[in-house]
């Protein structure tokens, strides 16, 4: 992978090349697969039970006729690479007379609590292990979020971007990221690009705010990532056994990749460690190159578990991430190419986590989990500006060499009668070191003109987060239950010594408030009514808050590019949120329609000072955003299925009389779908109204556009045999008419001329392949 900003060439020791930065793993980590994958056995047990459906009702449905289930309904496990389940539950058929609480188990991490999803008021998605083993594409687990109501992918390259979730990017801190219900906190604008889907088990989403759950930033709603773990016996002689778990092709940017991972355990121990390898040239448009949206990334991972009796389990779990990314453009990247180049060259994570969980009844909880774990991140980013009259140029390095993340959590659940309880609290403490600059200077020709010392950007400073919650589901009747949720959170705010380049009206700026403290108290009251076996009407309304972190007051730049003033008098904001729904489980159909408003106050936005693109956070606005999401699923018969999703939005700064940036006012997708035994075939067609309802000082409007992808899999061991059990291979056209495609919630330069990459396009057509192993 390599990159021009420049004509000098730098040490790659230093791994600051802009020419020739060379990925020395890019033969051998193939090769390694490959290798694994001839040499040695896989263990490829039979996938008859694999198979999932939408909920209870169709599972029962085809339960009763007593058909078989490879060939009578969808497989989940042969899903469609395109498409999302937008379903609230997957149970298995044949385990559900011995596992009855199986569903209850899937979400408990998500909602912190042992309610079911027909149960809580909340809108809970679960994207199965299925989905993210088939689905083809490059782009992280921002394609597959996408595809749910209410979440849009905010691209900035081929591999980088946000998501924009019920109105506000990921990048603003109005949701949170967790993994294994830990929050993932430390890299707002670049986090997602660093979860490789292959090493994820499954994906829990909550949309609308969980305040109440996790405390502050969970305003829009919370994202929970669950890695993968060894699926054995404990008890059996130890053993591991390496396998083949991915591998995957696209032609739109020349992407190959995949996943290896050795796994098994014994004697009380369960073992996963997985190792993965993506490449990625820059991505083709129907319009050009995009340039710098190039991207690379290795990771290794580890789970081990110990099982010191049946009812306790310890886990000691880590990964080291080291990726590097290009943005072509999007947040703080635009206008991209020739005239602003950013990349972020290397993002390395460490991360180790130890956990306990213990499932002996007490007077105290019927069961329990603790975990305490450590993260720290290093980054440098890159920044080409060009002047478009001089054609000079700035090449500016920036040191991210933090932050140090300290965090954990304690949750008891315990059935009191008709009440599902469940408590505990949480914590993390943020640690983060100024960051360092310094730029060099260069005329047209490429000739350097200048270069300026290493200086720090801003001061140190440390956020520490402490919460205590309660949540009560009371199942009042068979008819009818109530869920309430009460949290209470306290946030320490420390920012430290003025740095050697602070000016004196910066220093009074920060005079007496470089220690802050911020309380809240958050909660939930929710229902749902069955009022037929089939209709449940299902309401909730509830309160959440983001309280700005010390970086937040003293950063000099957004997403490490945008020039910013620093504010340290920003106070925490807030959201009351009225939800309203319909559900409706038939014998073979499954939809879900909800309504919701939230009113924000003391809303932080980013403010221009002057036309230069000088800006500040400020707490300047009340704002209101209210949005209608429908999701379902239906079979016609014992082949042919669909599924459909529409999602409205509407958002204003209700303070300056304005439309809010970045809304996408309305998005539908329809599927159908048809299953055989061996194979399967998909056409997925996905409609964007264009942006027109616009804040002309912010952003200008979009197209609409239609968007057609058609996918086909295949059974392995239908075709070769056993020994291919397990295996199965798929193939996809994505953006079929090679349609230009410019998604309402990209970001734009409206200072410069619109192009491909003001704001950036979606790629265009693409050839995709994905091998996938289940064991």
């Amino acid at each position: 992978m390599s990159r021009s900003y420049s004509s000098e060439r730098m040490p790659s020791s230093n791994r600051v090349d802009f020419n020739s930065r060379t990925a020395s793993a890019s033969i051998t980590f193939p090769a390694l697969i490959i290798v694994i994958a001839q040499f040695f056995p896989l263990r490829l047990p039979s996938i008859k039970n694999d198979y999932h459906y939408p909920n209870q009702n169709i599972q029962k449905y085809y339960c009763k006729k007593g058909v078989d289930h490879r060939m009578k309904v969808l497989n989940s496990s042969r899903l469609c690479l395109g498409a999302a389940l937008f379903l609230n539950n997957a149970v298995i058929c044949e385990t559900l007379a011995a596992e009855p609480d199986k569903e209850e188990q899937i979400i408990v991490q998500a909602t912190r609590s042992t309610t079911s999803t027909e149960s809580s008021p909340r809108t809970v998605t679960i994207i199965s292990s299925q989905q993210i083993a088939e689905r083809p594409g490059y782009a992280g687990i921002q394609s597959l979020l996408a595809e749910i109501p209410g979440i849009q992918f905010v691209r900035s390259g081929g591999l980088g971007g946000q998501i924009m979730m019920r109105g506000f990017n990921s990048n603003e801190g109005r949701m949170v990221l967790a993994i294994d219900g830990d929050r993932y906190e430390g890299r707002n604008t670049l986090q997602f690009n660093m979860l490789d889907p292959s090493a994820i088990e499954r994906i829990e989403v909550i949309r609308g705010p969980a305040s109440a759950l996790y405390g502050s930033d969970a305003m829009t709603g919370v994202i929970n990532i669950v890695t993968r773990r060894a699926k054995i016996d404990a008890d059996q002689p130890f053993a591991l056994t390496p396998t083949l778990r991915a591998a995957q092709w696209n032609s739109v940017n020349n992407l190959y990749g995949g996943r290896a991972e050795l796994s098994g355990g014994g004697n009380g121990f369960d073992v996963m460690v997985g190792s993965s390898y993506q490449h990625a040239n820059d991505y083709n448009t129907p319009e050009g190159k995009a340039h710098n949206s190039d991207s690379q990334s290795k990771a290794v991972d580890f789970n081990i578990g110990y099982r010191p009796g049946e009812l306790s389990r310890w886990e000691l779990s880590g990964r080291f991430v080291d990726v590097d990314t290009g943005r072509a453009g999007g947040l703080d990247a635009a206008p991209g190419y020739p005239n602003r180049l950013v990349s972020e060259s290397p993002i390395i994570e460490r991360y180790l986590r130890l956990a306990y969980e213990d499932k002996r009844a007490s007077w105290l909880a019927d069961q329990w989990e603790s975990t305490l774990y450590r993260r720290d991140f290093r980054t440098d980013i890159y920044q080409m500006n060009r002047n478009p009259k001089t054609q000079a140029y700035t090449v500016q390095q920036i040191q991210v060499y933090s932050p140090e993340v300290w965090g954990g959590h304690l949750t008891a659940q315990k059935q009191l009668d008709d009440h599902a309880v469940s408590y505990g609290g949480d914590f993390w403490y943020s640690d983060t070191k100024g960051r360092k600059t310094h730029t060099k200077a260069y005329k047209p020709s490429g000739a350097q003109v200048s270069q300026t010392p290493w200086v720090p950007m801003e001061r140190d400073t440390s956020t520490t987060n402490i919460g205590l919650f309660a949540n009560d589901n009371w199942a009042i009747s068979d008819s009818f239950n109530l869920n309430s949720a009460l949290r209470g959170d306290t946030v320490l705010v420390d920012i430290g010594s003025p740095t050697r380049m602070e000016q004196q009206i910066q220093k009074d700026a920060f005079a007496g408030k470089t220690s802050q403290k911020h309380y809240a108290l958050t909660g939930s009251l929710g229902g749902v009514w069955r009022m037929t076996p089939q209709w449940h009407l299902v309401g909730n309304l509830s309160r959440g808050f983001h309280a700005p972190s010390a970086q937040s007051m003293v950063l000099t730049s957004v997403a490490g590019t945008v020039k910013t003033l620093p504010n340290p008098e920003l106070k925490p904001e807030t959201n009351i949120t009225a939800e309203l729904g319909l559900r409706w489980y038939g014998d073979r159909h499954q939809i879900s329609l909800t309504g919701w408003q939230s009113e924000y106050d003391n809303l932080i936005t980013l403010v221009p000072i002057n036309n230069s693109g000088l800006n500040q956070r400020q707490n300047v606005a009340k704002a209101t955003l209210r949005g209608l999401e429908l999701e379902g699923q239906t079979y016609f018969n014992q082949y042919w299925s669909s599924r459909y999703s529409l999602a409205t939005l509407w958002g204003a700064n209700d303070t300056a009389n304005q439309p809010l940036p970045a809304i996408s006012p309305l998005t539908a997708s329809v599927s159908l779908r048809y299953d055989r035994s061996d194979w399967y075939s998909e056409a997925i067609v996905t409609a964007v109204q264009g942006r027109k309802r616009i804040d002309k000082k912010q952003e200008r409007e979009t197209a609409g556009f239609v968007n057609v992808n058609l996918y086909a899999g295949a059974h392995l061991d239908a075709w070769l045999g056993d020994r291919f059990t397990g295996w199965k291979l798929a193939a996809g056209v994505e953006n079929l008419f090679d349609a230009t495609q410019t998604p309402p919630s990209g970001t734009e330069n409206i200072r410069l001329p619109q192009t491909y990459t003001n704001p950036l396009v979606e790629p265009g057509r693409a050839f995709v392949l994905k091998l996938t192993v289940d064991y």
